[in-house]
């Protein structure tokens, strides 16, 4: 007997250590005889495991994750957003009837339902439920600027600071803090039309400023012709500027220049625009366009974001005085 016991003990250790170290969903989905579950990324960062069969209706999922994460899941032919951890999940309902309520498990997901019947901001949530880990995650959403990552890191409770998310925010801070106003410039890989290389440290002495754009971006073109008229402007004040593409292919970067016709500085960005490289890292930029401004003393004079970016001839102006 003894040894039975430790026979179903070991086949059932697998399923145990699985749902510890990783995540389950088991669906039992009526009205279903075949198809496919699968879970997908978004913003395709996340490695996922590939798609299972559903055999009348039931299947498992498993897979783990690193953090969790706001994903997509279809069984069949619904999608659903649902919020995975590594934890155990369970579906049983019909097809019609298939939701988000209808997945049952995991913290992150109970609460993003309640979010949902709540009604509320999601910065209004945070506020009234601090410790709350889907508030860690809310708080995600809001540090596009160092003044607005300061305030929801602030409002979270000490525990949830110290969560993914909440370390995430905090390294957010940081990197702003050594990206803002007063900060070494970083010498970027830049590369010239004519592929010579260009260097920010031999510009030292002058103000420089750096459009950061790409070929592909709407937004990027539609402010060339501002762009224009601060070039001319400010060109014969000492105002040195320069169009920094983040484009990985070369040829339409060139391109683009030839659509465009600026008459300044061009230059290309080693790195491309690619998360956790490139100009993203060295400047903690997440968006185009975005422009930086180095004054004569090689270090960050400004840093202006899409909703900044209309600062820059002041910014110039007081660099002037």
């Amino acid at each position: 007997m003894r040894s039975i016991f430790k026979i179903i003990v070991c086949l059932l250790l697998p399923l145990y250590s699985l749902a510890e170290e990783g995540f389950v969903i088991k669906g039992k989905v009526s009205g279903i005889i075949s198809g496919y579950v699968s879970v997908t990324d978004p913003a395709g960062k996340i490695q996922l495991p590939p798609k299972v069969r559903i055999v009348n209706g039931e299947f498992t999922y498993s897979g783990q994750l690193d953090h969790s994460a706001l994903l997509d899941l279809k069984i069949s032919t619904k999608n659903i957003r649902v919020f995975l951890e590594n934890t155990t999940y369970t579906i049983d309902c019909s097809l019609d009837s298939l939701n988000a309520n209808a997945i049952k498990g995991g913290t992150l997901n109970n609460q993003m339902n309640a979010f949902n019947e709540s009604h509320l901001p999601p910065l209004d949530y945070i506020k009234a439920n601090p410790a709350q880990e889907l508030s860690a995650w809310f708080a995600m959403k809001y540090t596009s600027t160092l003044e607005k990552a300061t305030e929801v890191y602030q409002l979270l409770s000490p525990d949830n600071r110290n969560t993914w998310e909440g370390k995430a925010i905090l390294e957010k801070i940081n990197a702003f803090k050594n990206t803002g106003a007063g900060a070494a410039m970083p010498d970027l890989q830049l590369t010239a039309p004519d592929n010579k290389p260009i260097s920010l440290q031999a510009m030292t002495g002058k103000i420089v400023v750096l459009d950061f754009w790409a070929s592909w971006c709407a937004p990027c073109r539609a402010y060339i012709p501002t762009m224009r008229e601060h070039y001319n402007k400010f060109k014969d004040k000492g105002v040195v500027f320069m169009a920094v593409s983040v484009d990985d292919n070369k040829e339409k970067w060139k391109e683009a220049m030839a659509e465009t016709n600026m008459e300044w500085l061009q230059a290309l960005a080693a790195g491309g625009f690619k998360a956790g490289g490139g100009v993203q890292e060295a400047l903690n930029i997440s968006s185009i366009p975005h422009v930086v401004i180095v004054g004569k003393d090689g270090r960050i004079a400004a840093w202006l974001d899409f909703y900044k970016k209309d600062q820059l001839e002041k910014e110039l102006i007081r660099l002037l005085q």
